[in-house]
């Protein structure tokens, strides 16, 4: 969700923002994405469902609509704002999988400790990075245009992002049991890149995974 701002228009990652939190990335097959993320151990992938597809477009719509509730309205304060958001990603993203997923090869060599710290900064600088960007919501839409299901377990909701004025942008949000684990902007995927965004900085450190928790803590 969040290295590489700058990659997109600050109006999208507004839209994106109030419809929930997001990551950032490069192109990437959703397909390829999936199976990356179900290397994540979660109990009720034991038991296989149909997609429903119709659930996830209600699902993501009225997430949407709770958050141009909660930009649109200048009544609350900035830290009213964010608290709205805080609640808004707790309820409808799966941030364990998403932190997990983020981290990469890495997870496994993480302490106990480590995993935990990293999870609760990881979801911390979602909040602020995003948070920032609040006022300068002005008056965008979000579209549902379909959904197909992906496996068992995933539905893949499409949407439009609709400014006021501008041309429309295409997001794709990947939803499993009624949680977000991925969005794409324009066929890229968040959640990759901020993969590939840790990775380097773990990378740079000497692969130590206390880098990463020092560059998170400054974020």
């Amino acid at each position: 969700m969040f290295l590489h701002l700058k990659r997109f228009n600050v109006r999208h990652i507004n839209l994106i923002a109030f419809s929930v939190a997001a990551l950032t990335g490069v192109s990437v097959a959703a397909p390829a994405l999936a199976m990356d993320l179900r290397e994540t151990p979660r109990s009720s992938l034991t038991v296989t469902v149909a997609a429903d597809t119709e659930a996830a477009k209600s699902f993501i719509d009225k997430m949407a609509q709770t958050g141009i509730g909660f930009l649109g309205n200048e009544n609350l304060t900035d830290e009213q704002r964010t608290a709205e958001f805080r609640k808004l990603l707790n309820a409808n993203f799966d941030m364990a999988t998403i932190g997990r997923f983020a981290l990469g090869r890495y997870w496994k060599t993480a302490t106990p400790a480590q995993q935990a710290e990293y999870q609760k900064l990881f979801k911390n600088m979602i909040v602020k990075i995003y948070s920032r960007r609040f006022k300068e919501y002005n008056g965008q839409k979000l579209e549902i245009t379909g959904a197909r299901a992906d496996g068992d377990a995933d539905v893949i909701v499409s949407s439009s992002i609709i400014p006021p004025n501008g041309q429309k942008v295409s997001v794709d949000w990947r939803v499993r049991h009624n949680k977000v684990v991925d969005i794409l902007v324009e066929g890229v995927s968040m959640a990759l890149t901020q993969r590939s965004d840790f990775a380097s900085v773990i990378q740079r450190g000497g692969g130590n995974v206390d880098v990463l928790l020092e560059h998170l803590r400054a974020q």
